[in-house]
Formats: structure tokens, C-alpha cells, sequence
């Protein structure tokens, strides 16, 4: 950033010494005749011009050019001096007022390197950001008319520290009767954070969500790279590489694995994890991560020399240092085409500017096949118009709820578009999004009449419904989506029209809906295990905790 020459504060230093030097010379002249002058009278009563208490200067009578110069020079410039001092002050206190009273802007809590990235993110997609150090100064950054809240304090010693400080700011939203409606709490451990998200989704009060920024920065940077991967020409790319085994990378993997199934739904993507600790981080990822374990080949790799030459590399090692070496030496990395090696920076954000093939670079960016990106660059999204970073938990879960209806009726022959809910999940119009969204904030209902809950995904063998309690968990999809519905302002009617919002079968008992309505309700019945797969999450019904307890 160019900085301004500071003018002002130069301007008022030249006065001060102007002054001095004026009242000094002239004290020296008016007052030399006078018995037993010293030079430290003349120095003290130069120093009173400032507040117009010299003796010499304020009798009258005949006076030097140099004093009489002086003795309003000094006044004036002490008076500039306090209205400086006041203005500053002053507007310091104005613009806590203003912040206090801001409308429709974010709150980012913490002084860590979590905050200035949300923070960069969000104004970088245009949205007016407050910060507060702490929860002690959240009403000094608006918090009554704010709209998100993300909580991004150093949670390095108390894992909870955000957790606690998204509890204190939903008591004062409470207290004050308006807040932020949806509040975020970075927490730096993503198991710990898949956990919190599976005791929040039991509860069905959305609004409030956990997040890791690695993970959501690595989900950012998949859903961009499978939109590259499957648009290369002559031929879909379809082996990568990520070299390194830190939170970002798994995160990546699992992103990769994930957009990659909603993009194709067939074509299977090779992906390489490269680190001296790969297989067991590739055996915990196809245990946690259904996309993982089932919709990639994911193949665990010792060394670099192992890899060969994939179709793209996503150099994210936990110490960027270690990254950086290893995307400039390691040779056998640089054959792909433009853009296939992908190199991680966040903390050496500032090489990104370094590299490139103009003049004016540092850096030669290897012919064009480097490629850098940051945490800040893939947080940021222009396209949202609210004020927030990511996505929340209801969302992409809600996405995903979409996306098996899409793939079951495929599967039963309905083709793209026969219906309304047909679409991809960016083309659907919002009143079916919000009975997805619905669906999600039902699942602590559906599962009380399992006797069940939501917990971090092991691997064991997942929860299967079937006979009656199928049918009973099925009637109860009914009833939630016809619920929704209704909320939405649809009524009853022979025949569906969505533009008039009517639809034959509301009103319906299950019992009584044709079969392949039915069947569509049991689908996702029998699909609750595989969508919350797809988040590291599983359903765990409260007999068999107590059985194995």
C-alpha cells in the first residue's frame, strides 16, 4: 500500500521550532538590558509564549519584529495543537457511536491470523466488517445490527475459547432482542469441530455453526479445481496429487472426493496423497469419509519420486517453508501443463506477487505451470450477497440431500428438467432449497423416534432401516416436507401448479399416497446414513451406546 508523505505532521513540527526560534531571538534582544537575565530565563520565558504568559511579550510597549511575531505564532500554534488533539479525540468517540449503530455488517472477534483472513475474505467480496478483540467489545462493534458473528480468538491453549465466545454473544443477541443471525466459532482442531457440528445438527437450532478454516479455505479450492479438472481439453484430467498430510490436505482430499461425485457421478478421479505418514492418514480418511473410501482411488504414497506424473499437484504441506522447497526443487513436479503445479501459501502470502512471467516479478512462475493460491483468495466469494465467508453446516448438507433426490430419480428414468426439482442445485428455485434446508432442521426430530443421534463418523457398520420402522420413519418424511410446504404458502389441489403453489399431495396421509411417492419418501429414509457420511458424521442409535457402554 502506498503511504503519504505526512505533510501535516511536518508542517506542525517547522511551526513549533519556527516559533521557538522567533521567541528565543527576540527575548534575547528585548531583554538584554535587564540586571541579572540569564539564558535559562530567556529559554523559560520562550516556552511561556506558548500559553501567552512571557512577561517581556505581554507588557506592551516597544517590542523586536522577532518577539512580536512570536508571541502569536506560539499562542496559535498551542490553540492548532488542542484542537488537533480534540479532533482526534473526538472522532475516535464519533466513530465508536457510528459502529455501535451500524446496520447489516459482520463482527469478526479475535486477533489472530483466523480473523484477518475471514476478515480480508469478506471485505474483499464487499461487506462492511467490525472488529472486537474480545467479547468485552462486541457492542462497540455493533453487534444488535450485525448479521454474522465469526469468532476467531486464539483457541491454541482452550480448544472451546470460541465455542464460549459464540455462547456469550447468543445470550446478548437474546438480551437485546436483535444480533447476528447466524454465529461461527473457528475451531482450529476439525475433529473437534465435526463433533460440536453433530451435537448442534441434534438440536435444530440453526444458526449457529463450527468451522475449521483449513477445511473450508481446501472445500473453496475443490469445488474450483473439479470446474477445471472436468473443463481441460481434449480429455477430463482425472489424476491429482497432494503432497503433505496436515489439515488442509486431508480436507482437500475430502473436497476433492466430494465436488468430484456431484460433478460426475461416474468417472473415477485417482488421487495420490504424498507424506511420510500417508497410509495411515489415507486409512483414517476412507474410514471417516464415505466420498473418500468410496467415489476416488486413493492411493498412499512414501515419496515424491513415487508419484509420477499425475495431471495436476497440490503442494500443501503443514510448513509452508517445506511446501515452497518442495514446489521449486522437485523437478519431476514440472511437467504438466499450464497452471498443474499448485502451490499453498498463507503465512508467505506475499510471495504470491513474486511470481509470475512479467518483468516486474520476482519470481519466474516455471513457464506458467505455477500456480499459487491463498487462504484469503479462496475464502473470498463475490458472489455472495450476504456477509459471510463460507457456507453454513444446514447448507451444505442440504446440497447434498439434493443431490441424492437428483441421482434416485435419475436412476428411475425422470429426466433433467420434467419437473421443477430437476435442476442443479445452483439452478433450483429458492422455495425448494428451503425444503431441503427444512429436511435438515427436521433430522433431530426424525431421529428421537429412532432413539438415535448424530456423532463423528469411525468407520463401523452403519445404521440400516428397514420393515416398519422404515415405513414409520418415512411417514414422518411426509410429513416434515408437506409441513415445510404448507410454511411456504402451498395448499391442495388436483392438479400441481408451482407458479399458484398447489400440489395434489398435500393433505395426504403416507398411507394413502401412490407407491412411487412412497418409495421416494423411504429413499431418503434409507440415504440418512450415506448423507451423513458425506460429512464425517453417522447416525448412532442411544440402545447400542448403552449395549457396548
Amino acid at each position: 500500500m502506498k503511504r503519504t508523505f505526512p505533510w501535516t505532521r511536518v508542517g506542525f513540527a517547522a511551526l513549533v521550532l519556527v516559533s521557538l526560534g522567533l521567541g528565543w531571538w527576540g527575548l534575547a534582544l528585548d531583554t538584554a538590558h535587564l540586571p541579572h537575565r540569564t539564558w535559562y530565563d530567556v529559554v523559560y520565558q520562550d516556552l511561556q509564549l506558548f500559553v501567552m504568559g512571557a512577561d517581556p511579550a505581554s507588557g506592551g510597549g516597544e517590542l523586536s519584529w522577532q518577539l512580536q511575531a512570536a508571541r502569536f505564532l506560539a499562542p496559535g500554534t498551542a490553540v492548532y495543537a488542542v484542537f488537533e488533539a480534540a479532533r482526534v479525540l473526538f472522532t475516535g468517540e464519533l466513530r465508536r457511536m457510528r459502529d455501535r449503530r451500524a446496520r447489516g455488517h459482520a463482527v469478526v472477534v479475535g486477533r489472530t491470523d483466523a480473523a484477518d483472513t475471514v476478515t480480508a475474505a469478506l471485505e474483499a467480496a464487499g461487506h462492511r466488517v467490525l472488529r472486537a478483540a474480545d467479547v468485552s467489545g462486541l457492542y462497540d462493534a455493533g453487534l444488535p445490527g450485525a448479521t454474522v458473528l465469526y469468532a476467531c480468538g486464539d483457541d491454541s491453549v482452550d480448544a472451546t475459547a470460541n465455542v464460549l465466545a459464540v455462547a456469550e454473544a447468543e445470550e446478548a443477541v437474546r438480551k437485546a432482542g436483535s444480533g447476528p443471525a447466524r454465529l461461527y466459532a473457528h475451531v482450529s482442531d476439525p475433529d473437534l469441530g465435526v463433533a460440536l457440528q453433530a451435537r448442534h445438527l441434534s438440536c435444530a437450532e440453526p444458526g449457529v455453526d463450527f468451522f475449521t478454516l483449513d477445511v473450508i479455505a481446501a472445500q473453496a479450492l475443490a469445488v474450483r479445481e473439479v470446474t477445471r479438472l472436468l473443463d481441460s481439453s481434449p480429455a477430463p484430467l482425472t489424476r491429482v496429487a497432494v503432497v503433505g498430510s496436515g489439515e488442509f490436505a486431508k480436507a482437500l482430499v475430502v473436497g476433492l472426493a466430494r465436488e468430484w461425485e456431484l460433478a460426475t457421478g461416474g468417472l473415477r478421479l485417482a488421487v495420490d496423497l504424498v507424506a511420510d505418514d500417508a497410509e495411515a492418514v489415507a486409512r483414517t480418511l476412507r474410514a471417516r469419509w464415505s466420498p473418500v473410501a468410496e467415489k476416488i482411488e486413493l492411493r498412499a504414497v512414501g515419496a515424491l519420486r513415487e508419484v509420477g506424473r499425475p495431471d495436476i499437484v497440490y503442494v500443501c504441506d503443514a510448513d509452508e517453508g517445506t511446501s515452497l522447497r518442495v514446489a521449486l526443487t522437485a523437478t519431476s513436479l514440472w511437467h504438466g501443463g499450464p497452471g498443474s503445479l499448485v502451490l499453498l501459501l498463507d503465512g508467505l502470502a506475499g510471495l504470491t506477487r513474486a511470481f509470475g512471467s512479467e518483468a516486474s516479478r520476482m519470481l519466474d512462475d516455471l513457464d506458467g505451470r505455477l500456480r499459487t493460491v491463498t487462504m484469503r483468495d479462496l475464502l473470498a466469494d463475490v458472489e455472495r450477497e450476504e456477509a459471510r465467508a463460507h457456507a453454513d453446516m444446514y447448507e451444505r448438507i442440504a446440497r447434498s440431500v439434493h443431490h441424492v433426490y437428483l441421482r434416485n430419480q435419475r436412476e428411475r428414468g425422470v429426466g433433467w428438467r420434467e419437473v421443477p426439482a430437476m435442476v442443479r442445485w445452483e439452478e433450483l428455485p429458492e422455495d425448494l432449497r428451503a425444503s431441503n434446508r427444512g429436511w435438515v432442521v427436521g433430522l433431530p426430530a426424525r431421529l428421537a423416534r429412532m432413539g438415535a443421534t448424530i456423532a463423528p463418523r469411525e468407520g463401523a457398520s452403519e445404521v440400516v432401516f428397514e420393515g416398519e420402522e422404515l415405513d414409520r420413519l418415512a411417514e414422518a418424511e411426509h410429513e416434515l416436507w408437506e409441513q415445510v410446504r404448507v410454511a411456504q404458502g402451498w395448499r391442495a389441489g388436483p392438479v400441481r401448479d408451482d407458479v399458484a403453489k398447489v400440489h395434489p399431495m398435500i393433505g395426504v396421509p403416507w398411507s394413502e399416497l401412490p407407491p412411487e411417492n412412497q418409495d421416494k419418501d423411504r429413499d431418503v429414509v434409507r440415504l440418512l446414513p450415506e448423507i451423513l457420511a458425506e460429512f464425517g458424521l453417522e447416525v448412532v442409535r442411544y440402545e447400542e451406546v448403552r449395549a457396548g457402554g
